[in-house]
């Protein structure tokens, strides 16, 4: 069978929701901050280590740069935000599109 999916060109490739440069942002600002608190020595100040904090402010930069460049506006980002923090009840119900199932597909026959 010849594959008809139209390519649309303008459309970014994407990984969990993410683009490429962003999903790399993301786990290199993981891997970067976990490797700088395991690789530095205690950095003692006003009896705190401040590795833990450094190493937190550089592990946000990747999911920082994420969220600050999606090609939304405030209004999608206000959806997204409202979709986490508030709370959801599915109800159970008929399906809303009850065309979903192909019942007029014509289908092969085999002969045996």
């Amino acid at each position: 069978m010849e594959d008809v999916t139209p390519l649309n060109l303008e459309d970014h490739p994407k990984l969990f929701g993410l683009r490429y440069d962003q999903l790399i942002g993301v786990l290199a600002s993981l891997i970067v901050s976990t490797q700088f608190y395991s690789w530095c020595c205690p950095i003692n100040f006003a009896g705190q280590d401040l590795r833990f904090d450094i190493a937190l402010i550089i592990g946000i930069l990747g999911p920082l740069y994420a969220f600050l460049t999606m090609n939304s506006s405030a209004a999608n980002w206000e959806t997204m935000i409202n979709f986490y923090v508030t709370s959801q009840v599915y109800v159970p119900g008929p399906d809303p599109n009850p065309r979903r199932f192909l019942v007029d597909e014509e289908l092969p026959q085999f002969s045996e």
